[in-house]
């Protein structure tokens, strides 16, 4: 690639963006970054990734404080696709910069370099005034979704281009909306780093060994603090329905990408405390996910496979 200095960089790098190439001149095309500030109200900042690409940082989706996210582009304009990325943290923490770690900066190179988009986006946490519990981070991705969507004009996004992704919880936000006819018309393939396997927590008995949830909220008084901020109360059983996206897998879903790195069953550790660790990223519930999936025959994959890159380019390209 040639490299222009500095100051005409970003401005080749934002009229190669917004604009289909053409033969012919076209003055309109000086007007496209202006059009792009007006639509998000942000300019391009550094990128996070060795300068490649084009960022926009904090851009809203919502009226509610967490609801920022950030955009990643490749330096081509014809998109292929967009990953719709979503951060860990047990709902409590974390942020939409944690996907610029080192363990993922291979991963979205290779996405860069294959004209897919980037976008990681923050969402509510559970516990704060505004929340009504997970249901408010699950709907928060909803909305992301429906963002990109809706200007996907913008953002020179082909049709039926999209993948969700995230790591723990942000898997849980990929899952809910990736297997729900009412936000997946559009999604490619569900893509899920250490995810848990169900919000229906009593389903757990199915998956641990001697495992009881209402006997390990009277043990723990954290565990039980954590149940209450989760459903936002006690739940009913329609609560615990419509949390539980595992029923919602079926043959039509896309094909779900399950990676559990976490060895091992032993939520109690020799201390006698809980490991959440295990808890939530044992590879018991990528086993479940993948029994409803051979059941209901829906495609899936995993590490053994394919490379999460790997999965992201055979669905888009």
């Amino acid at each position: 690639m040639i490299k222009p200095n500095k100051k005409l960089s970003i401005i080749l790098i934002l009229i190669t963006l917004f604009f289909h190439s053409c033969d012919n001149e076209d003055v309109s095309t000086v007007n496209q970054v202006d059009l792009f500030y007006k639509a998000f109200g942000v300019n391009p900042s550094p990128s996070p990734i060795k300068n490649k690409g084009v960022f926009f940082k904090d851009i809203s989706y919502g009226k509610k404080s967490r609801n920022k996210l950030d955009i990643l582009l490749p330096e081509n304009s014809e998109l292929n696709g967009i990953v719709i990325f979503f951060h860990g943290g047990s709902f409590e923490r974390g942020d939409k910069a944690d996907i610029f770690d080192d363990f993922l900066t291979e991963t979205i190179e290779s996405i860069l370099d294959n004209n897919i988009a980037l976008v990681s986006a923050n969402y509510s946490f559970i516990g704060t005034p505004e929340s009504l519990g997970v249901t408010s981070a699950l709907k928060d991705g909803t909305s992301v979704i429906s963002f990109i969507k809706n200007n996907s004009e913008i953002l020179n996004l082909p049709k039926n281009k999209i993948i969700l992704a995230g790591v723990s919880a942000g898997a849980g936000i990929a899952q809910w909306n990736g297997l729900k006819k009412s936000s997946n018309d559009q999604v490619k393939g569900i893509l899920t780093l250490a995810a848990q396997s169900t919000y229906d927590l009593y389903q757990w008995e199915k998956i641990f060994k001697d495992f009881s949830l209402e006997n390990l909220r009277m043990r723990f008084p954290d565990l039980e603090e954590a149940f209450f901020k989760f459903y936002n109360g006690e739940p009913s059983k329609e609560d615990l329905n419509y949390l539980d996206y595992r029923s919602e897998m079926d043959s039509e879903d896309p094909p779900l990408y399950i990676y559990n790195p976490i060895n091992s069953q032993e939520y109690i550790d020799s201390d006698g405390n809980i490991d959440f660790n295990v808890l939530y990223h044992s590879f018991r519930h990528g086993d479940y996910l993948r029994e409803k999936a051979i059941e209901v025959n829906q495609e899936f994959s995993g590490a053994y496979q394919e490379t999460p890159d790997q999965f992201v380019l055979r669905l888009l390209n």
